[in-house]
């Protein structure tokens, strides 16, 4: 064999083991891709676990939270109840009037109240008749009260909404609750008078300027 062709062998050899190498290369590369792929696969599952998991925290959080609600544990459910008989009167003498209606515990769990009622520039709380507090209502349980009031200021009354505040007893302390008495019918002048409506109770009034229109010189 010449010089010349051994000197060419070795040249002849290099493809082969770049190629051995290349292969090995891939078949490295692909084991690393199959592993990150099984990797990924398993990955899945554990990711719908934890989707799964964070929704029944949520909806466990949801239903606390509806059923703190619903029980009054957190805040007294109260509501006010039309009574029969008559819902208040009005003396123009004196300018006193009163208001009535019930209380209703629409909680899961009973509920203490010790007091209610308030002033203010236009009315100025004289008394709170009907119930003796404390009382414990049960659920579903009404009570009756009736508040006194006397009318200071027929132009000061006000026209927006004017909620009586209900004081009840909590676990941790006095929690305040205000509750809006219901519509009453007010001292209507001739022009509504001789008005006629098909909805009788369309003329109704928010409680205190109802009250008020009956002692004081003007008229709905």
């Amino acid at each position: 064999m010449a010089v010349a062709d051994l000197a060419q062998e070795p040249p002849e050899s290099i493809p082969n083991r770049n190629g051995e190498e290349c292969e090995r290369n891939v078949i490295l590369e692909l084991g690393v891709s199959e592993r990150g792929g099984s990797m990924t696969e398993t990955g899945g599952p554990k990711l719908r676990v934890r989707w799964t998991i964070l929704l029944v925290i949520v909806a466990l959080v949801s239903a606390a939270a509806a059923a703190s609600w619903y029980s009054g544990m957190v805040r007294a459910r109260l509501q006010t109840v039309l009574l029969e008989g008559g819902s208040g009167s009005g003396d123009s003498d004196t300018r006193v009037v009163t208001i009535r209606f019930g209380i209703r515990n629409e909680a899961w769990t009973p509920v203490t109240i010790v007091g209610a009622g308030r002033s203010s520039s236009f009315m100025r709380l004289l008394r709170v008749e009907g119930t003796h507090t404390p009382i414990t209502l049960g659920p579903g349980d009404t009570t009756d009260f009736e508040f006194v009031y006397k009318v200071t200021d027929c132009d000061a009354v006000s026209p927006q909404k004017w909620p009586i505040p209900v004081r009840v007893e909590r676990p941790w302390g006095m929690q305040t609750v205000y509750v809006e008495p219901p519509l009453q019918e007010p001292n209507l002048s001739e022009d509504f008078e001789d008005f006629e409506d098909e909805d009788e109770n369309s003329t109704w009034r928010l409680w205190h300027v109802a009250r008020a229109s009956y002692v004081c010189d003007w008229q709905l």
